[in-house]
């Protein structure tokens, strides 16, 4: 009698780690996988949170007041307020209304944005030192070996300089832009959820 006592002395703490750790599972996004979370809605449900009418338990709008509210806190929802419907058909919130204080918003990595952007170059700069050359030669030797030289030095020296990463002609630089968008999803099942732009 003494050892079937001793084999299921269990403490409430370490029944609760237990639940804890069998159900700590996660998806590739961090989030649990599994069973829906257990949710307490808030207030009476068989009333209406505004006016105080009998509703039905699953309701989320009032016959008597024309009110709309959310379906877990039971706050009334006016025009500015977003409305969110789980499109889970299984799921216990399919189709209710859900305010976005209850099921706030998450963020997530969208593929960057990348696009080609111009950037000017130095060539300004290497044509004036190209017409400096040809005044130089030509005041040392003739017009034609100047001519040769300043189209030597704009075309090929450029030309040389941008090979080895000096821009001098321009040249398009890739830029890399990052994003993340946001997203909700149900409180209950964790699917994705349709967001209603306004209350009615």
């Amino acid at each position: 009698m003494e050892e079937h006592e001793h084999c299921t002395d269990e403490s409430p703490a370490d029944q609760t780690t237990a639940t804890v750790e069998d159900t700590d599972a996660h998806d590739s996004d961090g989030r649990d996988f599994g069973e829906p979370q257990e949710l307490k809605r808030r207030g009476d449900v068989e009333k209406c949170p505004v006016c105080g009418s009998q509703v039905d338990a699953e309701a989320y709008h009032c016959a008597s007041c024309r009110n709309y509210f959310c379906f877990h806190c039971r706050s009334r929802l006016v025009p500015p307020d977003t409305q969110l419907q789980c499109v889970n058909q299984q799921c216990d919130y399919y189709g209710k209304l859900v305010c976005d204080v209850c099921d706030v918003s998450h963020e997530r990595e969208e593929a960057p944005t990348v696009y080609a952007e111009p950037e000017d170059g130095y060539w300004p700069g290497w044509l004036l030192f190209a017409i400096i050359a040809f005044g130089c030669v030509w005041y040392f030797s003739s017009l034609q070996a100047a001519a040769w030289t300043a189209a030597g030095v704009f075309v090929l020296g450029g030309g040389l300089l941008h090979m080895l990463g000096v821009n001098v002609f321009g040249r398009n630089r890739i830029v890399e832009q990052q994003r993340k968008s946001a997203y909700h999803s149900c409180i209950r099942c964790d699917e994705v959820v349709k967001q209603v732009s306004k209350a009615k």
